[in-house]
């Protein structure tokens, strides 16, 4: 069906497809509304996180649940999401937002995620240990690609963002 809708846009009377640049000037909090305000953008984004946890399984890794991947200060990395999924990530508040400012993730509390069903690609594909990790960067990099395409599928704006800052900058209404 996606590329049947794709052919038609491209038809000399369509809408030209959008692309990043097609979203200048918006600010995040407009970019994230326009996302989670789209019933049928979030569907079928969330069938593709249930298709990443699927392909997860299959490399038989297992949450340790210590919660230091969510710690980015102590780990030395960040996490980064596409608008859409910081719209689903975002559908309920953060339970501890402060942890932002402290480079680490809001949704954490003790070493739990409160945010389970509705984390981002990097969280679900992210082990403490990871006996194949070439295997997930492949998923990840495929996955990413199909979520970025659902964004231009939808005509929802797409911008890939670290959470941290993000949710600061969302709380701040910017």
């Amino acid at each position: 069906m996606a590329e049947f809708t794709l052919a038609m846009r491209s038809r000399r009377t369509a809408k030209p497809h959008p692309t990043d640049r097609d979203w200048p000037g918006q600010s995040l909090a407009s970019m994230v509304g326009r996302c989670g305000a789209n019933p049928a953008f979030l569907s079928d984004l969330a069938r593709v996180q249930e298709r990443i946890d699927a392909r997860i399984a299959d490399l038989q890794q297992k949450c340790l649940a210590g919660g230091v991947c969510c710690r980015f200060d102590l780990t030395g990395h960040r996490l980064y999401l596409s608008t859409g999924e910081l719209a689903i990530l975002t559908s309920e508040p953060p339970p501890a937002p402060g942890a932002c400012r402290k480079l680490r993730c809001p949704y954490q509390l003790g070493s739990r995620c409160m945010a389970r069903q509705r984390r981002p690609l990097g969280c679900r594909i992210f082990f403490c240990r990871i006996a194949d990790r070439a295997s997930a960067d492949r998923i990840y990099e495929q996955y990413h690609h199909r979520i970025r395409m659902l964004h231009q599928t939808h005509w929802v704006p797409y911008g890939y963002v670290e959470l941290t800052s993000s949710i600061m900058q969302l709380s701040l209404g910017k």
